[in-house]
């Protein structure tokens, strides 16, 4: 429980950077830590079902998280409601937009991404519960 928590809480300093950086104008930093609060959250998620990791050193590869997550929590075991199976890819292709390419990530876009994973945590913490 205590590691489960620990990412809980990881999810809620993101998603609280997140929405500072949104509001000071820092669009791709934004979009760097929504994804993560996403991430995070479904790690907490992963762990709350019983999942572990592969790696023989206990790290989640974005892979497997979104895998799991999408096709084990969502689609067999039906935890959480469909639409989050996007939320967790699309956060990831702005983030890695964000972060990998020279294009910068819009206003518009920082606030979608924003509102998904402020949506995804509240659903992974309410689930946790």
């Amino acid at each position: 429980m205590e590691e489960i928590q620990t990412y809980l809480t990881k999810a809620r300093e993101s998603l609280t950077s997140a929405e500072a950086d949104h509001t000071a104008g820092r669009h791709n930093s934004c979009a760097n830590r929504a994804y993560y609060a996403c991430f995070q959250a479904a790690v907490a998620a992963l762990l709350a079902e019983g999942v572990r990791p592969l790696s023989p050193r206990g790290e989640w590869s974005h892979e497997f998280v979104q895998s799991q997550f999408n096709g084990l929590l969502i689609g067999r075991r039906q935890r959480y409601p469909l639409p989050l199976r996007r939320i967790l890819r699309d956060t990831m292709e702005v983030r890695e937009k964000a972060d990998y390419t020279p294009a910068v990530v819009s206003a518009r876009v920082a606030s979608r991404v924003l509102e998904a994973a402020q949506s995804f945590v509240h659903a992974v913490e309410e689930q946790c519960r």
